[in-house]
């Protein structure tokens, strides 16, 4: 995998969670992609860790039990990948190994067994035996299940054959069941499930020539620069519409869209969305902006709520930050003004993650509480070199900051800009879109956003705003 399109797939990662964000990356490493995991992410992953033993990720949305394990099963996974778990002093493994081990004893969801099981795993502790006598998932019934219902219990057995594998156990799981699965869906099923079930039949001792199809299908997938495709990812949803409608807004355009509205109605009374508070509010900020009406409870709530809008603002969470307090502006719900931590402008994520900051503060009508530490002169000479950025999205933050901070649109910079972003203009089909950048030639509507709300912020000074009207009124 060429260098570019490391830090392409490690910056979308990272954008979405700091520590599964890391998990992901680690079958990239194991095939030889070296940068795409590093020493500075053991680092980065211990700052994570708390005096209690667990470790925290902004992006799993709550404080719990559950939230908590899976942070800590991912902080584990990467410090073990890079050979780091040793270096842990004594006494904090011993935190999190008696903080796990006060949890072996309660009843719990098989998914949170699994990592309490892989944690105290990764750290060489034995399993209890109370979380391995947990019986299979059934499978009698399974010809009666709805779809969602199998995928369910797809996922707890799963979860359960990583209990048992963690504990150096054999998984007693039906192959005669979960084989005709693999072979009637391994055109179909999503990749994640199909991960799932690869895992589990070859835990179960499943011949080779079961995974056939699997082999096929990820061959068929294949594009020439060696990555896989994945048709579900091109399925739309709340996030990419609010996305269109605030590029509508940037552009003049009118944002009343009758058959986005139904859509949502259709989405919302299928009983089929995430409830997750995040989800919630993007529901809502796409349905305000779309077809109007007010600001809802429920926004106002989820905007008052610090488990969905973080109370303070780190280099690992300023994206989520920046990113839900955009969608509280959509809905005309107020928020306060959150503790700004700080950090050195020293690498190019960190000095992204500060224009998030100074960014977002100005999105949410906040630029007076700007900290003192992000300035125009701090960021004067990122703004300057593009190439130090592998997004063209994250550059443009820089540029947006450095400009709200004062900074002064000169010869300089409008030669970077020229540098930076024309070049990335365009795509069959999308002349007036942007590219994400970094050897990632696709056109992208977030960095579209970037680029328009940057040119609007100058007054249109680089022509980058769509000059004419949308087609067809669309």
């Amino acid at each position: 995998m060429a260098s570019d399109q490391v830090r392409s797939f490690r910056r979308g990662a990272l954008e979405t969670s700091s520590l599964w964000g890391r998990d992901w990356l680690i079958p990239l490493r194991r095939a030889g992609a070296d940068e795409a995991l590093g020493a500075d992410d053991a680092e980065d992953v211990n700052k994570a860790r708390t005096a209690g033993g667990w470790y925290v990720d902004s992006a799993l949305g709550d404080d719990g039990d559950a939230a908590r394990l899976g942070a800590t099963w991912a902080a584990l996974e990467v410090l073990d990948e890079l050979g780091r778990l040793d270096d842990l002093p004594p006494a904090d493994r011993a935190a999190t190994v008696t903080w796990l081990r006060s949890l072996a004893g309660k009843p719990r969801a098989l998914d949170q067994g699994s990592a309490l099981a892989r944690s105290l795993h990764l750290l060489k502790e034995p399993v209890p035996a109370a979380l391995t006598r947990i019986a299979a998932p059934g499978t009698a019934d399974f010809a009666e299940l709805t779809p969602d219902d199998r995928a369910t219990r797809l996922a707890d057995t799963y979860s359960f054959v990583l209990i048992q594998e963690a504990a150096g156990k054999r998984p007693a799981v039906d192959r005669r069941v979960w084989e005709p699965v693999l072979r009637d869906g391994a055109a179909t099923l999503p990749y994640e499930q199909l991960h799932s079930l690869v895992h589990v039949l070859k835990a179960a001792d499943s011949p080779k020539s079961v995974f056939a199809p699997v082999l096929e299908r990820l061959d068929g997938e294949r594009l020439d620069d060696g990555t896989v495709r994945d048709p579900d990812a091109y399925i739309g949803n709340p996030d990419a519409s609010l996305f269109v409608q605030r590029l509508r807004a940037l552009a003049g355009w009118s944002r009343e869209d009758p058959g986005l509205s139904a859509a949502l109605d259709r989405e919302e009374k299928s009983g089929d969305v995430s409830q997750e508070g995040a989800e919630r509010l993007n529901r809502a900020a796409l349905r305000e902006v779309t077809a109007g009406g007010g600001t809802s409870e429920q926004a106002r709530r989820l905007c008052g709520d610090p488990r969905v809008l973080p109370t303070t603002v780190t280099e690992h969470n300023a994206t989520q930050w920046q990113r839900t307090t955009l969608n509280c502006a959509d809905t005309g719900a107020s928020t306060d003004a959150p503790a700004i931590g700080t950090w050195s402008l020293d690498t190019p994520e960190r000095v992204a993650a500060a224009a998030t900051v100074a960014v977002g503060l100005a999105d949410s009508g906040r630029q007076d509480r700007m900290p003192s530490w992000i300035t125009a002169d701090a960021l004067k000479q990122w703004a300057r070199n593009p190439g130090r950025f592998t997004a063209v999205y994250d550059y443009a933050l820089v540029v947006r900051a450095y400009a709200l901070l004062g900074g002064a649109l000169d010869t300089a910079l409008r030669e970077a800009l020229g540098r930076g972003v024309t070049p990335h203009k365009g795509c069959p089909g999308l002349p007036d879109l942007y590219q994400v950048g970094g050897g990632d030639d696709a056109c992208d509507l977030k960095t579209t956003w970037g680029v328009w709300s940057l040119d609007r912020q100058l007054h249109g000074a680089m022509g980058w705003l769509p000059a004419a009207g949308p087609r067809n009124g669309k």
